[in-house]
């Protein structure tokens, strides 16, 4: 609802998280650009996805498109152990490219 005020916690290292984005590439099995991904097919991307929390690597649980959506895909990943205290920039790199860095994630032991 507009003007409500969202409840938030700070992530604490070791939670695992799910991280939602778009753009990690192909699938295996493959799903066409734009069409919704069917609920009964785990499609995963090809390439592997390295996700940063501070510039330290968060270990990647699993990712996959999220049935019925087009293009949407979901990153379970651990927070850092060793993560700071802080609002720390957190990036994804898949074939090389690495998402823009203006992203932040709380974390607070």
């Amino acid at each position: 609802l507009f003007g409500s005020a969202v409840a938030t916690a700070p992530a604490k290292p070791g939670d695992t998280l799910i991280l939602w984005g778009t753009g990690f590439g192909p699938t295996n099995p493959p799903v066409p650009a734009g069409q919704n991904t069917p609920a009964a097919t785990l499609a995963v991307p090809v390439n592997q996805i390295t996700v940063l929390v501070d510039n330290i690597q968060a270990p990647v649980l699993g990712a996959a498109l999220t049935p019925g959506n087009a293009g949407v895909y979901q990153i379970a990943i651990q927070v850092p152990t060793n993560a700071p205290n802080g609002d720390l920039p957190i990036t994804a790199q898949v074939a090389g490219v690495l998402s823009p860095s203006n992203i932040y994630l709380t974390v607070q032991q």
